[in-house]
């Protein structure tokens, strides 16, 4: 083979590996893997390369065994909304600090992001050898492989800051890469999705529908932008989102069971919500997050955080009422049935009944006693995605998993337009009432959110609770620079009945100086000598 088609390993994820590879390793993604000159033939190789590049996809719960760290909803345990319990994991030691270079998912996910981005850079080295009857549809693969490749520099962009980018499969001189400047990954990222979005649907059909479209694209861009505090480039990517009129908020026509409720269930899977998500990504949901008294695991448990966010009915928060209404609802978050809907949404409460089991965690020798081994470790459960359908068998679930959905979309519109000071925009009131109304919740009462300081300090109650535990607080936390504030106080949980007292689970630590970025492996750090280390870790 000649030396142009050698095939490396990506950047920093090979590097410390190379010298243990056997020869064959440069003419073959593995040394029993068929070679270039077999390979990128037919359609079919496309397709099989194109879907190898999918994999890497985040999912909700565990359930991708090769790639543990990515789950988006285990990932609220390294914010206020949950704490993380697992046998398997460690994002339990972020929220604490005591993450490292070392850290298992810091490494892992850095890593893997990379693989991922080289089988795309591969892909779009290679599609066009392929014979393709459509060159239309063609074109599309070569679209969708771009669009995940600025996925995967995204997710690193928003994880780690600034890093190398990559857009081409690595020769041997190019090992050791600079990071790029923050501007330079954003416009990136950026152009990507534009050039994707260009040659990609806006539609597909039911069974290609997880695909990367031109939504796609512009709620990545939406994201990209919102997260790099360029609120008139986000406010601008989700106008396109919007005006494409192909998505709209989830509306069950199951009344019993709710709007937003059922979005997360097996009766609201198929929905226009869904801009881009995983398949099957909520296989093992019940499992790791269901009450250990159903089999479950009760991984990752939430806190008094979130479940005291949620408005009553009347739209008032539990701390603009007199103390001794607050003391009620702290201690019984249901309280006549009088909060928003997307509460018993998103979260199992002591004394419920789910499935067949009362949830007793203050109960001695319950199956769910709190703090026992897979039990919950605050008094709640994550309620989201768990389909009493998969109880029978937990770890067998078919749900999806939305990465970003219509809602997200919208609050960032709002986010962007509040931030640009054009709060008095009637976009703004027009989609939150949007997103609220769907939920069940009365429309903004604008004769107390009339000013950008109020309607801020909305809508990002509006994201907190409207997208817990989706794996998109931690983002919303460090843009807000409140990490420091909310991650330095302790984790508490439900009101213990026997003292009156929150369950105090652990003290948080959060260094200002330092953790509004994760680390760069101490792997690469030793084998990359251009890699700098992000500040004070």
């Amino acid at each position: 083979m000649k030396r142009n088609s050698i095939i490396l390993l990506s950047i920093l994820f090979a590097i410390p590996f190379f010298a243990a590879c056997k020869k064959d390793f440069l003419v073959r993604d593995n040394p029993t893997a068929t070679t270039d000159e077999k390979w990128w033939k037919l359609e079919t190789d496309l397709q099989s390369a194109l879907g190898g590049i999918y994999a890497g996809l985040p999912t909700g719960s565990l359930g991708n065994y090769d790639y543990m760290a990515n789950c988006r909803m285990h990932l609220a345990g390294t914010t206020d909304e949950a704490v993380f319990r697992g046998n398997y994991g460690d994002w339990q030691t972020y929220p604490v600090g005591l993450a490292t270079s070392q850290t298992s998912s810091v490494h892992e996910i850095y890593k893997n992001n990379y693989l991922f981005i080289r089988k795309a850079s591969r892909f779009l080295e290679n599609y066009n050898r392929a014979y393709v009857e459509d060159a239309n549809r063609k074109n599309r693969y070569a679209c969708e492989a771009r669009a995940l490749r600025a996925w995967y520099h995204l997710d690193l962009f928003l994880l780690y800051g600034p890093i190398p980018i990559v857009n081409h499969s690595l020769s041997p001189n190019e090992q050791f890469a600079k990071r790029s400047s923050r501007e330079e990954v954003i416009a990136f990222i950026a152009a990507e999705l534009d050039t994707a979005a260009a040659g990609l649907p806006a539609t597909y059909s039911e069974a290609d529908a997880y695909r990367m479209s031109k939504g796609t694209c512009y709620a990545l861009q939406t994201m990209l932008y919102l997260n790099a505090g360029d609120y008139a480039k986000c406010a601008e990517a989700a106008k396109k989102v919007i005006d494409l009129n192909v998505y709209e908020l989830y509306h069950s026509t199951d009344a019993a069971v709710g709007n937003y409720a059922s979005l997360f269930s097996y009766s609201g899977m198929i929905n226009k919500e869904r801009i881009f998500f995983r398949v099957r990504g909520q296989k093992e949901a019940f499992f790791r997050f269901g009450p250990k008294s159903l089999s479950g695991q009760a991984t990752t448990s939430p806190t008094a955080a979130i479940v005291n966010t949620y408005e009553t009915l009347q739209g008032k928060t539990i701390n603009e009422l007199g103390p001794d209404s607050i003391a009620i609802y702290q201690a019984d978050p249901a309280f006549k049935n009088n909060r928003d809907p997307r509460l018993a949404a998103s979260v199992l409460l002591p004394g419920e009944t789910f499935v067949n089991r009362k949830l007793e965690p203050f109960k001695v020798g319950s199956p769910d006693q709190i703090g026992l081994t897979q039990s919950t470790q605050t008094g709640f459960w994550i309620k989201k995605y768990l389909d009493p359908q998969d109880a029978g068998t937990p770890w067998e679930g078919s749900l999806n998993f939305m990465i970003i959905r219509y809602a997200e979309v919208l609050l960032s519109y709002v986010e962007s337009l509040v931030e640009m000071n054009d709060w008095q925009n009637p976009d703004v009131v027009r989609y939150l009432n949007m997103v609220r109304s769907r939920a069940g919740m009365p429309d903004v009462d604008v004769s107390r959110y009339n000013s950008q300081a109020s309607l801020r300090q909305l809508v990002r109650r509006e994201r907190q609770v409207e997208l817990a535990f989706e794996g998109q607080r931690l983002f919303d936390i460090r843009r807000w620079k409140t990490a420091e504030i909310v991650l330095n106080e302790p984790a508490k949980g439900a009101i213990d009945p026997a003292t009156g007292k929150a369950v105090i689970i652990e003290q948080r630590k959060f260094n200002a100086a330092r953790d509004y970025v994760w680390p760069i492996p101490l792997v690469e750090l030793n084998a990359n000598p251009n890699m700098e280390q992000n500040p004070n870790w």
